[in-house]
Order: structure tokens, then sequence, then C-alpha cells
């Protein structure tokens, strides 16, 4: 007999915002962070550099004024980045420390990196709030998860 999977369902909205809310107090050391097994997914950090979450996202760039087509990618997101694995196997490393811009728009659905390079990297999905309560707490710290309007929903409770 053949049993087949069952198929893996999206978390739902209030358990993915719950999740950013637990990882911003896992960020400000306020209760301990669960483990995330890095070597499951062959990849080694820098020294130092804590796993926070794996989420699903999709990858945009933006190429002449247009944003290109979503790519399907998981991303671990880690205090020093969110680095991501597309579905066309390519590994990208987007590194909090090198952005000239971040704008978490959760009420839209989406974050965006901005290198400085005229090719800025948006990430969309139902798990960007982790992504952006990371993205804050590495750029301006314990106070921006508290102060940052762009959290505001999540400090809410919706």
């Amino acid at each position: 007999m053949l049993r087949l999977k069952k198929p893996r369902q999206e978390p739902d909205v209030s358990e993915i915002h719950e999740d950013a809310r637990h990882l911003a107090l896992e960020a400000a050391g306020l209760v301990p962070s669960p483990v995330v097994d890095v070597m499951r997914r062959g990849i080694v950090l820098e020294t130092g550099e804590r796993a926070w979450r794996e989420v699903g996202v999709e990858l945009r760039h933006r190429v002449e004024g247009e944003w290109c087509a979503a790519m399907p990618a998981t991303g671990l997101v880690t205090d020093r980045r969110v680095l991501l694995r597309t579905s066309a196997g390519n590994c990208i490393s987007l590194w909090w420390g090198t952005l000239v811009r971040f704008e978490p728009a959760l009420s839209r659905g989406y974050v965006i990196f901005d290198y400085g390079d005229g090719v800025p990297r948006l990430l969309s999905g139902g798990q960007v709030p982790v992504v952006a309560v990371a993205g804050v707490m590495a750029l301006y710290g314990v106070a921006g998860l508290t102060e940052h309007p762009a959290l505001e929903r999540l400090r809410a409770g919706s």
C-alpha cells in the first residue's frame, strides 16, 4: 500500500506574526532561541554568527525600473544576513552590515534590500515578518524593535 505524505501546510498569518514577535524577544536576549540545524542544510556560518530561523520567500530584483519574476527560495535568517538558496540552486547572501537602505513593508508583504549597486532585491511572502524583525534588530538594535514604525503591526499583536 502506497502512503502519501501529507502536503506541507503553510503557517497562518497569526502564527507567523507570533513567531516574528518571539524572534524579537530572542534577539533582545529575553528568551532562549531554538537551535537551527544549519549542518542539515550543508551550510557553514561565519564564526559567531547565529542562525535564527528558516523561511520560505520569493526573491526578485529590480532591473531598469522593473521587478523581475519571483524566484522561490529558502532562506536562513541569521543575526548577520539572510542566506538564500534559490529554486535554481544558487546561494545568495544578503548581509545586514552592507545595506544602504532597508525597507520593511509588512502591510504589503515585502522587504527591500538595497546595497547601492543599482539592483535592489525584494523578498516577499508570508514569512517576511521574521526577516523584517531580524533586519531591524541587526540595523537598529533592541530600540528598533520597540520603535521602528514598520514593526507596529507586530507590536500591536495583529
